[in-house]
């Protein structure tokens, strides 16, 4: 958010590529007749264009149709579970992704076989849950089978983003908020959505407004299309019938930033989701300090809405988004990185990274044993990150501990490797905060006054200053819902800290590691440490 108005919020004009937005992907280009028109005295005009080309017929599918398919199933609250179930059973590729996304670490596994029918995850899981995720998903494959740019596919997920924490807010307050709460998260962009994909032309012209006039993001739009992009959103839903109190929770507040807030039962949604919108929005930044100045004045604005602190709001967004970071294939999406990294100073050669990830992969394929999977990756990180140690631990179930079994950089790996075993167990310290949060955590400087108070003793006294140790990351490993390993690396002063293409690539050697332990699933693991 940093010194912007909180509504000015989103993709900053220089990092829009203007041809990208505009170029369509081979095989999917859908090219509209005539020219949008807008007229600032009388919203009616732009909206009547906006449903025009939403209602065209260049597609195959139009958006419009997409957009009912999604409103039949939101406007089943009074309907039997039967009668939903067979609306999900019609689509055969929403009751897999249904199916699919029950079965994951999203939710609990029930039993070993896991829910093999849309009934039963009924049963187990409530009809309204059901509903609400079949109709997420109906509108998360909307929007992927149309982010042709990577401004959408930003857009896309982001509102995977916001879904995920409204769900979080969810789990975390007891049970449900309010009705379709992560379905209004999800669609709160939605306004800002179309014009991007319909009216690329304008979006643009709105962008420039926005950075050249010094405006809000909201008055922009407003000045060129006459109404703001929250209106639009919101008109466009009326228009295809979407239930009411979804249409209400996209409208956004306006209040004294300390208030109390003293909300009805009908205004809570409303408020959770321009909580979610602008807690999704608050950027990466270079230091926590930043990122817990930005938590602590959001949270001081909503005072009252949430019994959360900063830290807690600032862990409950990593935990959606690591969430939604580590199932991807289950939802059937293709991260990527937005950065080049050829000149990425934190890889020491991308071709021999690219080289080493393809050996994991051939060991997966050719079903070799999880110690030569797991050799081949921790020794593909060592040659080509600059990481000073890297440790791969697996969890003892007979002691509840975490264990490294792989280490490489270390001096006396041996000492080394003693000095890292934990136990698991509810308590302070960031190595099992990791694991409670289900969240990745990076250290950058083990000095910091904040970190100290986080970091456990015996880590500071066994590893941070015998080995020097300015930062490290910890990214915990899960299967089925179960901790079972954990990646950890660390570098000195002379090193640089990890950034995001780096970040993203031990992401990457995590989903590989999952997929080993998942092919593996049942075998006992080597009790060889490797050193």
């Amino acid at each position: 958010m940093g010194n912007r108005d909180s509504s000015h919020t989103g993709i900053d004009l220089d990092l829009i590529c203007i041809e990208d937005l505009i170029k369509k992907d081979e095989g999917v280009s859908e090219k509209f007749q005539g020219s949008m028109r807008s007229d600032p005295r009388d919203f009616r005009v732009y909206l009547s264009s906006i449903l025009k080309r939403m209602q065209g017929r260049e597609a195959l599918l139009t958006f419009s149709q997409q957009i009912n398919n999604v409103n039949q199933i939101l406007n089943m609250n009074y309907s039997s579970a039967g009668d939903i179930a067979r609306v999900i059973l019609n689509d055969l590729s929403l009751t897999t992704q249904v199916l699919k996304l029950v079965n994951s670490s999203f939710y609990r596994h029930f039993s070993n076989k896991g829910i093999s029918t849309i009934s039963e995850a009924m049963i187990i899981l409530g009809t309204d849950e059901i509903r609400d995720l079949a109709a997420g998903l109906k509108i998360f494959e909307m929007m992927k089978s149309r982010a042709n740019s990577q401004l959408l596919k930003d857009k896309m997920l982001k509102s995977l983003h916001r879904s995920a924490v409204a769900r979080q807010i969810e789990r975390e307050r007891g049970g449900p908020a309010s009705d379709a709460f992560s379905i209004s998260a999800m669609l709160y962009e939605l306004g800002e959505y179309l014009v991007a994909l319909l009216d690329p032309d304008t979006y643009i012209k709105v962008e420039v407004a926005l950075e050249e006039g010094g405006l809000s993001r909201e008055t922009a739009a407003k000045m060129i299309l006459g109404l703001t992009y929250f209106e639009l959103g919101q008109m466009v839903a009326l228009k295809f019938n979407f239930p009411r109190n979804i249409v209400q929770a996209m409208r956004p507040v306006k209040f004294t930033a300390g208030q109390s807030l003293k909300i009805s039962p009908k205004e809570e949604s409303r408020y959770l989701c321009a909580f979610v919108y602008e807690l999704c929005n608050i950027p990466a930044p270079e230091n926590e300090d930043i990122s817990l100045d930005a938590a602590g004045k959001l949270v001081d604005k909503y005072h009252g809405l949430l019994d959360f602190d900063a830290r807690h709001v600032l862990a409950l967004t990593c935990t959606a988004l690591d969430r939604v970071t580590r199932y991807a294939d289950t939802l059937g999406i293709k991260p990527v990185l937005t950065t080049s990294v050829e000149n990425n100073l934190e890889i020491k050669n991308k071709g021999d990274l690219d080289l080493g990830i393809s050996r994991v992969e051939a060991a997966l394929n050719e079903g070799l044993s999880i110690h030569e999977i797991f050799t081949r990756l921790i020794d593909t990180m060592a040659q080509c990150f600059y990481f000073n140690r890297i440790i791969i631990s697996i969890r003892k179930k007979e002691t509840n501990a975490m264990v490294p079994r792989f280490v490489r950089g270390a001096k006396r790996p041996d000492k080394f490797a003693k000095a890292m075993g934990f136990r698991i167990e509810p308590a302070s310290g960031i190595f099992n905060n990791a694991i409670d949060w289900e969240i990745d955590i990076i250290v950058k400087d083990t000095k910091k006054e904040f970190s100290r108070q986080q970091i456990p003793s015996w880590y500071m006294e066994k590893i941070a200053r015998p080995f020097l140790v300015k930062g490290f990351g910890i990214f915990p490993v899960f299967v089925d819902d179960k901790i079972v390993s954990m990646i950890y690396v660390d570098w000195d002063k002379k090193t640089s800290e990890p950034d995001q293409n780096t970040l993203a690539y031990i992401q990457r050697f995590r989903a590989l590691m999952i997929k080993a332990l998942t092919l593996h699933a049942g075998k006992a693991f080597p009790i060889r440490t490797l050193i």
